[in-house]
C-alpha cells in the first residue's frame, strides 16, 4: 500500500496549519506526481479533504480528472463532498453520477456512503444490498469459524482451540453465540483440571496415605458448610460454589449445592461428575441417559457419555461390560488419553 499522500500531509502539516493551502499544495504534488496516482493515495487524499471540511475542493478535483481514464474515482468520498458542497444536484447531474457508478461497476464502494440516496431511490437501494451483503458474509464467516471450532473440540485440540476463540471474539464482540462457546470451553477446562487432580485420576502419594489432620478436617467441614450456606443465600453464585467444594473434594456438599443452580447444559455435565465422585452410580447411569437424549445433537456428548458410563459400570461391578465400552470408545478415538489411560489401570486390575 502506498503512503505517498500521508507521508505528504504529514510533512505539510508539520510546516504549516492552515489547511487551505494544505489542501492546495497536496492536490498540486500528487497531479505533478502522475506514477503516484493509485486508488490508495486517492482515497487518502479525499479522506483529508473530507475530514477537514474541504469538500468543494474535493468536488472540484475529481470533476477535473473525472475524463482521465487511469484516475481512480474515490465513490463514497466524492459523494460526501457532493452532498456538503454547496453545489447544484439536478437530475441530470445524478443521472450522470448513476450511470458513471454503474459504468466502473462501483455500486457497492459508492454505497458506502449515503450522502446522495435522498436524490435517488436506486442509491437507497445499493446501500441496502450492501448492508444484506455485509449481514450475511458476517453470519457465513461465523458459521465457518464455529465449524472449525467444533472441529479442533472434537480432535481435543485445546490450544488451537483457545486461539480460535479469541479470534471470534476479537471479530465478534458481544456475540452471544461466541460468549456461549467461551463459557463451554472453560468450564469444560476447569472440570478437566480436576479431574486430572483427583485422587481418582492420580496414583496415590505417600502422604496421601497417612492419616488426615483432625483440625484440618474440622476447618475443611466449616468451610464446605459456609459454601453450601452461601449458595442457598446468593443462587446466581451457586456453580462457583460447587466447583469450590468440588475442588476441596467435598462432593457430598457439591452435590447439595448444585440443587440451587439454573439449569444449564454446564450444569448438567459438572453434575455427573460430581456424581461419580459421590460413587452414586446408579443415579449416575441415569442422569447420562437423560443428557443423551437433551444433548444429542453435540458431536461430543457420545464420547463424553461413554466414558462416564464406562466409569459407572465399572463402579457397580459390571467390569466386563465396562472394558467393553471403554474399548468401543477408543476405536473411535484412538489419541483420546484419558481412556488410554483408565483401560490401562483397569487392565492391570482386573
Amino acid at each position: 500500500m502506498s503512503i505517498f499522500v500521508e507521508l505528504e500531509i504529514q510533512n505539510l502539516l508539520n510546516e504549516t496549519s492552515d489547511l487551505d493551502e494544505v489542501a492546495v499544495r497536496l492536490i498540486s504534488s500528487l497531479e505533478s506526481s502522475p506514477d503516484q496516482i493509485s486508488l490508495d493515495n486517492i482515497n487518502a487524499l479525499a479522506r483529508f479533504l473530507n475530514h477537514s471540511g474541504r469538500y468543494l475542493q474535493l468536488a472540484e478535483f475529481v470533476i477535473k480528472n473525472i475524463d482521465n481514464e487511469n484516475f481512480p474515482i474515490p465513490w463514497p468520498y466524492f459523494m460526501e463532498a457532493l452532498g456538503h458542497a454547496t453545489i447544484n444536484l439536478d437530475e441530470k447531474v445524478i443521472n450522470a453520477l448513476i450511470e458513471g457508478i454503474q459504468e466502473s461497476e462501483s455500486e457497492n464502494e459508492a454505497a458506502r456512503s449515503a450522502a446522495l440516496n435522498k436524490y435517488s431511490p436506486l442509491l437507497g437501494e445499493w446501500r441496502s444490498n450492501r448492508k444484506y451483503r455485509i449481514h450475511k458474509d458476517f453470519l457465513s464467516n461465523k458459521k465457518n469459524l464455529l465449524d472449525q471450532l467444533i472441529t479442533l473440540r472434537t480432535q481435543q485440540l485445546y490450544e488451537q482451540e483457545k486461539v480460535l476463540l479469541a479470534r471470534l471474539q476479537k471479530l465478534y464482540p458481544g456475540d452471544s453465540d461466541v460468549a456461549h462457546e467461551v463459557r463451554e470451553h472453560r468450564q469444560r477446562h476447569a472440570l478437566e483440571i480436576l479431574a486430572r487432580r483427583s485422587p481418582r485420576a492420580r496414583s496415590p502419594k505417600p502422604e496421601e496415605l497417612s492419616p488426615k489432620d483432625p483440625e484440618v478436617e474440622k476447618v475443611l467441614l466449616i468451610l464446605l458448610q459456609s459454601l453450601r450456606d452461601q449458595a442457598e443465600e446468593t443462587p446466581e453464585m451457586a456453580f462457583d460454589f460447587a466447583i469450590a467444594a468440588f475442588m476441596f473434594e467435598g462432593y457430598e456438599t457439591a452435590l447439595d449445592i448444585l440443587q440451587f443452580c439454573e439449569p444449564t447444559a454446564s450444569l448438567a455435565w459438572f453434575r455427573m461428575e460430581v456424581l461419580l465422585q459421590c460413587r452414586r452410580f446408579i443415579e449416575l447411569l441415569n442422569e447420562i441417559a437423560q443428557v443423551e437424549l437433551a444433548y444429542a445433537h453435540e458431536p461430543e456428548t457420545f464420547f463424553a457419555t461413554a466414558y462416564l458410563r464406562a466409569q459407572a459400570m465399572w463402579g457397580i461391578g459390571q467390569k466386563h461390560t465396562a472394558v467393553e465400552i471403554l474399548e468401543g470408545l477408543l476405536a473411535s478415538r484412538p489419541h483420546y488419553r484419558a481412556g488410554s489411560a483408565l483401560l490401562s489401570i483397569w487392565s492391570g486390575g482386573q
